[in-house]
Formats: C-alpha cells, structure tokens, sequence
C-alpha cells in the first residue's frame, strides 16, 4: 500500500490523463470552504504595483476594503475566486499569482511563518505549515511523502475531485518557498515544480521565482525538495513571536493555583501540547507514562480532572494570545486545540463573559 499522499494522488490521475485544460475551467481559488484575507490582500497591493486601480477591483468583486484590513475575517472561496478573476482581468498580469507571492510579506500568515521561525529544519518549516494550512484555508491539504528522496510536498483541493488550478498552486507553492527560506534563514533550492496544467507561452517568471526545472502538464501538483535541503537545520530556531506568546504562557502557568506533583505535570503537559499539538487526554497521558484511563484516576484521587485543567491552561492562554492584535482568532482557535472558531467562541465567552473580538477590542 502507497502512503496516504500516493493515494490522492492517484485518484486524480484519471483526471491528469484527460488534459491539463481541464484546470483552466476551474474557479482561480476553491470551491467551498473558508480563506483568510491574507492572500487576498497580497492580490490587492501586488495589483497596486502594477497601477491597477484597487478600489474599482474590490467593488468589481463585492469585497469590501473593511473586510480585506480585517485580520480576522474570512471570505468564502466564492468571493476569493471572483477578486482574482477581476484581478486578472483588470491587471493583464498572465503571472498574477506569482507576483501576488512576491508582495505577501514574511509575517502575514501569522501562525505559519511563526512556527517557521522557530522550526529546528527546513522540513519541519514545511511540515508545520501543512498542519496549519486549514487556518488558512479550508479547503485545502498538503501531503507530504517524506519517505524518500527527494520528499514531495503536494497541495489537493478537498472540495473539487479535479484538483486546484494553476493560480492556486503557483501562489501557493512560491508563497511557501519564499517564506519558508525567509523564516528559516537558509537559502534552499527547490529541485522541480510540477503542475498538472498545460504550459503558458512564457515561463520566465516561474523559473526566475522557483530557481528549478518547472513541469507542465505532470501527473501530480507539487514541488520536490532534495533530502539534504528537507533536513538542513534553520538559522534562528528560536525566534518568533509564537516563542515570545509561549513564554507568557509558561509565566502564566507558574501563576496558576500550585496542587499536588501530578498536577502540575499535567499542567505543564497540557501547554507544551498546545504549542501546535493536540492537547487531548491521550497524548498528554504518553508524555506523562501512564495510561489515559490511570492518568483520570489518580487525578480524581487527588480532586481534579483532566478536563478542569485542560479549560483552565486554555483560558490563561486564550487571553494572552488575545492580546496580541495580529493573530488571527481562528488561529487563536486552533494554538488552543478547538476543532473550530465557534466551539472556541463557545468557551471563551463562558470564561470572560464576552466574545473573543469584544475581549480583543477592549484590551486594546
């Protein structure tokens, strides 16, 4: 059996195989789902550079200035694909994508070039930003078959059986390599781009951004990166501001009311797994060596719950994070662990009496 990559894979390829034209009657982003303004800002101010007149496109579209400023709003993929194809339109840019890329600054994916700074290698820069690309975008997952060399690094659209379109996957693809090289200081190449779309005339400006072979027309959407690029360590490991938030949080921690050993190893279990990982009873039991059903023992024992904890470190968290007016709700929503924004709002507003952007608007 193939690695779970190896199986999306194939079952696009029937759709490879009738033509890469198929890509161009596609939506120039997905068809479901939900995208942060980040990518849509970039759009804007790449479109800018090039005299477009940026107000007469977001009205072309029906985005409104206020939504795209809004850091924590989001636009269904309806209204994301048509700003891109009044974008293309108004531009004349057939390279739109890629320049839009260029324009997203090191930053702007908030909790993604975060983790980026702090990724001990290259491979993991790449790895965290797959975990947390559906803050992003719903929509959307990257594989990645790290099982030989070079490791593939795809990009599949859940909503559409066939596939992203070319626009998606280049500014994707140009606006991970570009960050990932920025955040973890190291000066990687790219061995091959490979697109299922057909080849436009002029390629220029993909090999210029890529710096590697560019295949059309391939049985698969990814990039390729050599195994000694994959594992080659980041410069800076330790800077961010996600490393700064975890601190506070640890501050945070310290504050909370002091019980018995077990406790304060759960405690402090439960926030090193909120740092990108699931904070659910079963993994934090293994970091502790004992059974899920022996670590809820043996807390009741002693009058606590696993639960209790879990709300209570998440709490101190949530409004700390908060505090921080670049992050993202939703990737607020998702550091703490919540399988959506709404179930986090639920919480929140149980532990502060207020909504999460009522709590944000007031501590600022």
């Amino acid at each position: 059996m193939g690695t779970p990559a190896e199986a999306v894979w194939a079952a696009r390829d029937n759709l490879c195989a009738r033509g890469a034209k198929a890509a161009y009657r596609l939506p120039m982003w997905t068809r479901d789902g939900t995208v942060l303004t980040v990518s849509s800002r970039a759009l804007v101010q790449a479109c800018e550079r090039l005299g477009v007149d940026t107000r007469t496109l977001l009205d072309g579209a029906g985005v409104s200035q206020r939504t795209l400023d809004d850091p924590d709003a989001r636009l269904h993929a309806s209204a994301v694909s048509a700003l891109w194809r009044k974008a293309y339109e108004m531009s004349g840019d057939p390279v739109l994508s890629l320049h839009a890329a260029e324009a997203c600054p090191v930053g702007a994916y908030k909790v993604i070039d975060f983790m980026g700074h702090n990724a001990r290698t290259v491979g993991e820069a790449f790895t965290l930003a797959a975990r947390y690309f559906k803050l992003v975008n719903t929509a959307v997952s990257l594989p990645i078959d790290a099982a030989g060399d070079p490791v593939v690094f795809g990009i599949v659209d859940e909503t559409s059986p066939e596939g992203v379109s070319r626009q998606y996957a280049e500014y994707c693809f140009a606006t991970f390599f570009l960050h990932i090289r920025a955040t973890t200081g190291v000066p990687f190449r790219l061995q091959r781009v490979q697109l299922t779309h057909l080849r436009p005339v002029d390629i220029a400006e993909h090999e210029r951004i890529f710096g590697c072979p560019i295949d059309f027309g391939a049985r698969r959407t990814c990039m390729l990166v050599a195994r000694n690029a994959w594992d080659a360590p980041a410069k800076s490991p330790h800077v961010g501001l996600l490393e700064v938030l975890s601190q506070h949080a640890d501050l945070l921690l310290e504050r909370l009311p002091k019980g018995p050993g077990l406790v304060e190893r759960t405690r402090s279990a439960i926030n090193r797994q909120l740092r990108g990982g699931d904070p659910s009873l079963e993994p934090v039991a293994a970091e502790l060596a004992l059974t899920p059903r022996t670590l809820q023992r043996h807390l009741r024992e002693l009058g606590y719950s696993f639960h209790t904890l879990l709300d209570e470190v998440r709490q101190g968290a949530a409004g700390l994070y908060l505090q921080q007016p670049d992050i993202a709700i939703a990737e607020v929503a998702y550091l703490l662990g919540f399988s959506d924004q709404s179930t986090f709002n639920r919480a929140f507003k149980r532990w502060y009496g207020v909504t999460p952007k009522q709590y944000r608007t007031r501590a600022a």
